[in-house]
């Protein structure tokens, strides 16, 4: 205990300032969250027949998977919005026009990690009030699948 008391006299006011910064900068994103959520729950409160479009991708030890993009459609909430860990456009009935790119990452041979990337690729979804949607990257056939989840 001795040992740690002497390092933090020996900071200075480092001792001060990085503590400070980490508190800031936690705060911050705390509030970017809030902020980005109320607004997409704003939407959706403006927009009750709204469908939910999952963007499925996964991620674990050797590869990772991501799908990406953006929204063209101005029936949709502008941006991605996150449920949790998921990635999700929220969109009204009728054709919704998204712009999306997959990437896959694995570890490679030579290098220390190997990325391939589709796209970007414009697509048109037609979406119905009621149902929620789930939109997947097939790396075999290089196409995306857009499929009803419920």
């Amino acid at each position: 205990m001795d040992n740690i008391s002497q390092i933090i006299k020996n900071m200075g006011i480092m001792a001060y300032i990085i503590p400070a910064v980490l508190i800031v900068y936690v705060v911050g994103i705390v509030i970017w969250m809030k902020k980005r959520k109320q607004g997409y729950e704003k939407w959706l409160s403006d927009h009750p027949d709204a469908v939910k479009i999952y963007l499925v991708t996964s991620f674990n030890a050797f590869s990772n998977n991501s799908l990406a993009g953006r929204i063209l459609s101005s029936n949709a909430y502008p941006k991605i919005a996150y449920e949790g860990t998921k990635s999700v456009i929220y969109a009204l009935p009728g054709t919704v026009d998204v712009e999306l790119a997959y990437s896959y990452t694995r570890p490679g041979l030579v290098h220390k990690n190997v990325t391939k990337t589709w796209g970007p690729t414009k697509l048109s979804l037609e979406v119905e009030k009621g149902k929620t949607y789930e939109l997947t990257f097939d790396k075999d056939e290089e196409t995306f699948k857009f499929n009803v989840q419920r």
